[in-house]
């Protein structure tokens, strides 16, 4: 088992519905000086920016935010980060299902894309399944990383880990919990 860090700047994370996503877009911000989390429900990521210690600035669709953005309007949603300074953050979009919903994945593309030449970092999370999986192809064209979050059976337990959807024989990704984010390589 060798250990390697996650150095890529652009991760996409495909998840099940639950709190797994979201708790491994905080560690993957674990290290970063300034954090943006743009997200459809502001309560979860306020949560799990509490329980990791995570300074976050959280903008959500409703008034629990620390701001409230519409998901009708990308150029709002980009004009208020590039604000709020994501050339100096990391920015995480764990509303790209919610997005896709109400845009066309052209035009969710484009603000990616537009997003990625403005930030530091850019971590986004789509849920398994919510998309056709041609728009979700389409969107991971984008990261350096595409990750489906599972659970798997593992020495009798069950573990989430984190699988590459570039295929590697035999490769997975396990986070490992401590104070850094530190993925074991499993060949």
């Amino acid at each position: 088992m060798v250990s390697v860090e996650l150095d890529e700047s652009r991760v996409l994370i495909i998840a099940k519905l639950g709190i797994e996503g979201y708790s491994i877009l905080a560690r993957l911000a674990s290290n970063c000086e300034s954090v943006i989390w743009v997200s459809s429900n502001p309560n979860i990521p306020s949560k799990i920016t509490q329980a990791y210690s995570l300074k976050a600035k959280i903008l959500g669709f409703y008034s629990e935010s620390n701001q409230v953005i519409s998901p009708l309007s990308l150029n709002e949603i980009s004009s208020i980060v590039r604000h709020l300074g994501a050339e100096k953050a990391c920015v995480i979009i764990s509303c790209l299902s919610e997005l896709l919903m109400y845009h066309n994945v052209n035009r969710v593309y484009y603000f990616l894309l537009n997003m990625m030449k403005t930030t530091k970092k850019l971590f986004g999370m789509l849920i398994d399944g919510a998309q056709s999986r041609r728009d979700e192809m389409l969107i991971s064209t984008l990261f350096d990383a595409v990750f489906r979050l599972e659970k798997k059976m593992i020495n009798d337990k069950f573990e989430i880990v984190l699988v590459p959807e570039v295929y590697t024989k035999n490769t997975v990704y396990r986070l490992r919990y401590n104070n850094t984010i530190k993925l074991k390589f499993i060949t």
